[in-house]
């Protein structure tokens, strides 16, 4: 069978809208600006009750990450591993944020992120000092947070993290 010339430029474009569909399925991360995280923040923390929050680490105060899902927005942000836990006391949620923001560990840089869809649709906010972490679409409705690294003081402990 001899392949055209329409056909060649057929199947060079294919691996090209695999990876590309395949890219489309990762939510995104962007930092917020320094002039609006301290309002923004405060009105995270003055307001928990609508939201739903988790934060990862081993306990209260060995922490890498703190979650907030809006419970008013109809999309989910759906966070995947053990160290992961729900907490909805408002002077809890504000001392794990405050342990997480206020952290001076080598390589752990801490800001206040919010959190969008591949289509760029809003889904949350999070804190922490890594970037490292994976966010990918279940579906049109959800968002799955997967691989953010342990607690900084882990890296005291093994060198390199977990």
């Amino acid at each position: 069978m001899k392949l055209s010339s329409s056909n060649y430029l057929i199947l060079a474009a294919l691996p090209i809208l695999f990876i590309l569909s395949g890219c489309a399925s990762f939510g995104k991360l962007s930092i917020t600006p320094k002039n609006e995280t301290g309002a923004l923040l405060a009105g995270l923390l003055s307001q928990t009750d609508r939201y739903v929050v988790h934060y990862h680490g081993n306990s209260e105060k060995l922490v890498s990450g703190i979650l907030f899902d809006p419970k008013d927005n109809p999309k989910t942000i759906r966070p995947e591993g053990a160290l992961w836990n729900e907490v909805s006391d408002p002077e809890t949620i504000a001392a794990i944020t405050d342990i997480i923001l206020s952290s001076d560990h080598p390589n752990y840089f801490p800001h206040l992120y919010s959190i969008a869809g591949p289509n760029g649709d809003f889904y949350g906010y999070i804190a922490t000092g890594w970037i490292s972490l994976v966010i990918r679409a279940v579906d049109e409705q959800t968002l799955r947070v997967y691989g953010l690294k342990g607690p900084p003081e882990y890296d005291d402990v093994y060198p390199g993290g977990r």
